[in-house]
């Protein structure tokens, strides 16, 4: 502070307040001022101390001891800021990939829809459950993608559909598998299902389209070999083998899109990338702070989201940087 606020005339140092603020005199109007407490500062080092406390491994009682305080002062100066969850921006330039999934952070009645493009950068929405109005909302944000890679979520699948009924779709392979299994086992003992687990193991090797076709020859091959047991009836006219039937039908509807990424440079064919590095890191954050109820959940996993960097990315920026 510069000048006195009353009569605008030039102000000099007078010493510090009790609280060790900095006292001003006015010798014009005789009055000692000292300098308002500025909010967007205040909640620039709240926010600061909050990302301090969200995003590291110290609890809050070790953070507030660093700044001199106790917790129950830095919890209650957190507490409006937990009430505002913040989401990112969409941007409107053009996106070559989309990767597309959904995690659970409070039950089965909040999820964050999370989307990444081929830039590494995180988008989220929350929502209350994955459904298609969910994914539809958040999806028509973006501008059209020229690639989707996602799960095999049925909501989500058509609401890309309908926004962008030209854009090409990779299904999951992972997730593929990850179905199949489920009606299979881990070990199955039939031999017709125990070949088709062996046959979708393979598909990580079908990284060309040599392999992408020797893979459906193959799979064309295990259809025809177990035709009969797929179509064999009991006494009471129902199918013998429904699991097996229905790790064919996942299979067939997967198939139009299980090999989209040979067609599409540096497309991933599975969405580990959210499995893998946004989920983990969301699981860590909500294990690490356990005990935040919903609003507070979501300012976590907003913060947590916002901070996450690949090091391979970091690495390569760095390296063309020395360049």
């Amino acid at each position: 502070m510069k000048h006195c606020p009353y009569c605008k005339k030039r102000l000099q140092h007078w010493g510090t307040t009790a609280a060790g603020r900095t006292r001003f005199f006015c010798a014009a109007c005789d009055r000692t001022v000292t300098n308002k407490k500025r909010k967007d500062v205040h909640e620039r080092h709240l926010r600061y101390e909050l990302d301090l406390w969200l995003g590291g491994k110290d609890n809050l009682r070790e953070i507030a001891s660093k700044y001199h305080q106790t917790r129950q002062t830095f919890w209650k100066n957190f507490k409006p800021l937990f009430s505002l969850p913040f989401e990112p921006l969409i941007p409107e330039e053009p996106i070559h990939t989309l990767i597309l999934d959904a995690t659970y952070i409070h039950g089965n009645s909040l999820c964050a829809l999370v989307a990444i493009d081929e830039r590494d950068r995180v988008y989220w929405r929350f929502a209350p459950y994955e459904s298609y109005e969910a994914w539809f909302q958040f999806l028509k944000l973006f501008p059209k993608p020229e690639v989707v890679v996602m799960d095999g979520q049925k909501g989500l699948y058509l609401a890309a559909l309908r926004l962008w009924p030209f854009t090409a779709v990779q299904r999951c392979q992972f997730h593929v598998i990850s179905f199949a299994s489920q009606y299979t086992g881990r070990r199955p003992k039939d031999p017709a299902a125990r070949e088709i687990l062996d046959l979708l193991y393979r598909l990580k090797y079908a990284k060309t389209p040599e392999g992408r076709d020797e893979w459906k020859s193959l799979y064309q091959k295990w259809e025809k070999k177990f035709q009969i047991e797929l179509y064999e009836k009991n006494v009471w006219g129902n199918f013998k083998h429904p699991r097996l039937r229905t790790v064919r039908y996942i299979i067939r509807k997967a198939l139009p899109n299980l090999f989209t990424f040979l067609d599409y440079p540096d497309t991933p064919n599975t969405t580990n990338l959210v499995e893998g590095w946004i989920n983990s890191a969301v699981a860590e954050a909500l294990r690490r702070h356990r005990g935040l109820n919903e609003m507070e959940k979501k300012t976590l996993v907003a913060t947590v989201l916002s901070h996450l960097t690949r090091k391979r990315r970091e690495a390569l920026k760095q390296d063309g940087l020395q360049r």
